[in-house]
């Protein structure tokens, strides 16, 4: 791992921008508590918004300070270098989000109640990891261009996708082929934005990312080879990808029809290749961090 000499000083939230949260209070949690929920807000639902009920509040209760950090930031845990105890002291918050707060200022004024509770300090570096180049396959690529809405859905096939996905709560369907996507309508994935998601079916995943462009595709399938991956392609433009792969098996499992593992999926199902190299991934590194917040 190489750290590139170029460091680039990201100032405390509160003085990049005024917005904040109405009302809201940060407490250490009860000595002892592991259960956490996250509810609320204007985040998708998933698991830093589990319940998906109520954009106007948030509710996170018993959450570490670095699962904070990964909403504040939109980084994924290994991004975020810090004490330990960023993982394991827990935190209960609550606070209320003005209306028609969106997505991106959202995590802003998270970024600016860390900064004020907790007296947060970063910068961003970028350092070099083993992972993989996305590169174009020799007969060339199988892509789709982005075609901007969720083709051939229906009730069935959302419900048909809700069974293999319980959390999916309605917001997503199936295709005719059996792929993820949105469901028409649905009040999250806007027609044409991005959308991202994976179901098991019979022991296989199958994936789809649509709306995006390479890098962030390249992104999303560093998530299933286990290591960071760069677009090295050269391609512009946005498309749509659906991958269907079998994950490393349990030891003992038994699987008759295996199928391809996720190297040889995305060189069959997609024409590109993935090829070990060094790729430079950005950091989030904490300079600073207070382990008792200061009082609500």
């Amino acid at each position: 791992m190489k750290c590139f000499s170029i460091c680039l000083l990201v100032l405390p939230a509160s003085l990049v921008f005024a917005q904040g949260f109405e009302v809201a209070s940060v407490k250490a949690a009860v000595p002892g508590a592991v259960q956490f929920s996250m509810n609320g807000g204007p985040l998708e639902h998933g698991p830093f918004n589990m319940s998906g009920n109520d954009p106007g509040r948030i509710a996170w209760t018993n959450v570490p300070l670095k699962r904070m950090m990964q909403v504040a930031y939109d980084l994924p845990p290994d991004r975020i270098s810090g004490p330990d105890w960023l993982g394991t002291a827990r935190y209960t918050t609550e606070a209320v989000v003005p209306a028609g707060t969106s997505v991106s200022d959202f995590r802003l004024m998270v970024q600016r109640l860390l900064a004020e509770r907790f007296g947060i300090v970063v910068h961003r570096e970028t350092k070099e990891f083993s992972g993989y180049g996305l590169e174009i396959a020799k007969n060339g690529p199988k892509l789709e261009a982005a075609k901007g809405d969720a083709r051939n859905a229906s009730r069935r096939d959302a419900a048909a996708a809700n069974a293999v996905n319980p959390g999916a709560r309605g917001l997503m369907a199936v295709d005719d082929r059996g792929f993820p996507i949105p469901t028409p309508g649905n009040p999250i994935f806007d027609r044409g934005g991005i959308f991202e998601a994976a179901i098991r079916v019979n022991g296989r995943i199958r994936g789809s990312a649509l709306n995006e462009p390479m890098a962030k595709i390249a992104e999303w399938l560093g998530r299933f080879a286990g290591a960071p991956v760069a677009d090295r392609t050269g391609l512009t433009g946005k498309y749509d990808v659906h991958l269907e792969f079998t994950p490393d098996p349990a030891p003992g499992a038994d699987a008759p029809d295996p199928g391809p593992d996720v190297f040889a999926a995305v060189q069959a199902q997609l024409g590109l290749r993935l090829v070990a190299q060094k790729v430079p991934v950005e950091m989030l590194v904490v300079d600073h961090a207070e382990k008792v917040p200061t009082e609500n």
